[in-house]
């Protein structure tokens, strides 16, 4: 419930019972609490005035100014109307209360401290929060046994108090007790942001920069990043094989930059000429320009991956139309049979293909800000560090997958957290996964004649039994690249995936553009997707293909940040639209004579039609069908 409703409770019950006592000051200050619970700081003064222009000796009057200054910023005004009722009425509670918040905004937690313990011993109601406020100012400034008091007297009180929740838990997190504060901060619930807004919102108790707990426990993000080898402390430093010069960040709603002649390291883009106008399908020819043997080619056109080739010449086609119209660049990075990226060319094109109904830029801000907008009118402050010191409570009592629940819950929320991202990118690192390192790709398997079928954007309610009974028809094994927010509606579907023997990855969360966020943007898509899928199955996947192909150098980053390897494709349904099923897997299966990675789907595309065919095709020649990870040998989720 929280204190907002039971203080409103209060009034109204004070409106309809005993109208008789609102006559002068009363009926104004009834009314400048209603607008504080609304944040109406301004008419909330403004009824607290009129309350003292009803009656110049109620002190009630001046703590309620007082306070609405207080949230408007201007703590010093609000201190001289708390001095000047504490005068009129020296057992008046709210006073000191309200002396005690401006201690705290001005930086004096000690004082702050003692002024709440003065108000709670002159308080007949609303004790515990005034406990909880005292308790929590003694843990930030280290006095944990004290802190550990007052919080465990408030909880008693009042064990729905959040503040009192919080504190006691990181008292005893503080302490060593760990299995205590595990316990004492219990589960973070997405239904109980209680935390009041406005100037009095406090941050952890413990993990926050200027909390003794964080000194003392070096704290820091460089400090503890530090230990990680590889480790990415910018959010734009790149983990490329070969790094490219650094350069500004694109912005998103800057002009279209001017086309440019290209670059040239190792590989040479013959065909399409740089600067030309393309639209459709385009044929690609590139030349090996160095010594080096390049096993392979990756194509990118505007950030998105559209073909590969492992056939020299290097020739392939690429489809246009998968990039927005405008000036992009056709970028080329070839392979060794070590994976690593040797050679790399670009060209500028101008794309053209006609207008599109909606840019997906557009319909991914339109996605984000729809997702963010919930988050940020939600009243998170409490839950959030809750779950945070949950986590490390959790991770010091060697519970750690459990700790890593909830650090993804308190970063998937607010990646800005003190702390938050730090705890998560270690905490994954402690498991085993590849965090916090370099980047991991693959575009092609190693071992010849094998096929590894994918299926994407599922798990889908009609469409994956089917695909899961024709694949046990055949005894496959697939590879199966989820949407975070499907496995949430379908968590029976995932389970089944997984009990049928088959590898589960990461297709992001919402399946948006990934290309159009930022790096911690990104992040979040891939650990929140994460988390969905741990929690429909129990498994932590560590495999990920970008919706669309999209990838730049920031999913890159975020991608190796988090510990997934990046999962590509030869042979894409997409590339047969309305193409019958027996032409679709005849075409297929000639192109993959030697193997290869295939990107089906898992809705109402031509993977309904070409599967049968192509299932029975790969079987006709005793093609060996299996998981990504085990084909590649990766390290799979």
């Amino acid at each position: 419930m929280g204190i907002r409703r039971t203080f409103a409770a209060i009034i109204l019950t004070l409106l309809l019972t005993t109208p008789a006592v609102l006559a002068g000051a009363g009926e104004h200050l009834l009314t400048g609490c209603q607008e504080m619970y609304r944040g109406n700081w301004r008419p909330a003064f403004d009824a607290f005035e009129q309350a003292g222009y009803a009656d110049e000796t109620c002190a009630e009057a001046l703590v309620g100014q007082g306070a609405a200054l207080l949230q408007l910023g201007k703590v010093e005004a609000a201190d001289d109307f708390f001095e000047r009722a504490a005068i009129l009425s020296p057992e008046l509670a709210s006073a000191y209360a309200g002396t005690a918040a401006c201690r705290h905004l001005q930086g004096d937690e000690y004082t702050a401290m003692i002024e709440y313990r003065q108000a709670l011993s002159h308080a007949a109601s609303h004790r515990a929060a005034l406990r909880a406020s005292a308790a929590w100012l003694a843990c930030r400034i280290g006095l944990y046994e004290s802190a550990l008091g007052d919080a465990t007297a408030a909880v008693a009180e009042s064990a729905s108090d959040p503040l009192a929740r919080h504190v006691h838990g990181a008292a005893l997190l503080a302490l060593g007790r760990y299995d205590e504060a595990v316990h004492a901060l219990g589960r973070a619930d997405a239904s109980s942001f209680a935390a009041e807004p406005g100037a009095l919102a406090v941050a952890s108790a413990l993990l926050s920069p200027d909390a003794a707990y964080w000194a003392a426990q070096h704290l820091g993000d460089e400090q503890r990043l530090a230990l990680a080898p590889e480790h990415v402390l910018q959010p734009q430093a790149t983990v490329y094989a070969t790094a490219p010069e650094p350069g500004p960040e694109p912005t998103v709603g800057l002009p279209e930059p001017e086309p440019m002649t290209g670059t040239s390291d190792g590989l040479r883009i013959v065909r399409p000429l740089a600067s030309s106008t393309v639209s459709g399908m385009v044929e690609l020819e590139v030349e090996i320009e160095t010594s080096a043997r390049i096993r392979h080619i990756a194509v990118l056109l505007g950030n998105q991956f559209v073909a590969l080739s492992n056939m020299q010449p290097f020739r392939t086609t690429i489809d246009t139309r998968r990039a927005p119209d405008g000036v992009r660049e056709l970028r080329v990075e070839g392979y060794t049979d070590g994976d690593e990226v040797t050679a790399s060319a670009s060209v500028m094109l101008r794309v053209f293909n006609g207008a599109r109904t909606l840019d997906p830029r557009e319909r991914t801000a339109r996605l984000v800000a729809q997702e963010e907008l919930c988050a940020l009118l939600s009243l998170r402050a409490t839950p959030l560090t809750n779950a945070q010191l949950l986590g490390r409570a959790l991770e010091e009592d060697g519970r750690f997958e459990e700790a890593i629940a909830s650090y993804e819950y308190v970063f998937a929320h607010d990646p800005l957290l003190p702390g938050s991202r730090t705890d998560l990118l270690l905490g994954y690192r402690s498991m085993g996964l590849h965090a916090l390192g370099g980047s991991r790709e693959v575009y092609v398997l190693p071992e010849p004649h094998t096929v590894a079928l994918t299926f994407d954007d599922g798990p889908h309610p009609v469409m994956t039994p089917w695909i899961l009974d024709l694949l046990d028809r055949y005894n496959y094994r697939a590879t199966f690249f989820l949407v975070g927010k499907q496995a949430v509606m379908y968590p029976e579907l995932v389970r089944e995936i997984v009990e049928r023997g088959h590898q589960i990855g990461s297709h992001s969360h919402t399946h948006c553009n990934l290309c159009t966020l930022d790096r911690l943007g990104i992040e979040q898509e891939l650990v929140r997707s994460r988390a969905a899928i741990r929690q429909a199955c129990g498994k932590t996947v560590t495999i990920f293909r970008p919706p669309g192909g999209n990838y730049n150098a920031s999913v890159r980053q975020a991608a190796a940040a988090t510990g997934f390897t990046s999962v590509f494709w030869t042979e894409n349904i997409g590339n047969y639209p309305g193409a019958t099923g027996p032409a679709i897997a005849e075409a297929m299966d000639a192109k993959l004579a030697n193997g290869g990675i295939v990107l089906l789907h898992n809705g109402y595309d031509e993977t309904e039609v070409a599967l049968p065919y192509l299932l029975a095709k790969l079987k006709s020649r005793g093609v060996r069908c299996a998981t990504v990870t085990a084909a590649a040998a990766t390290n799979g989720g």
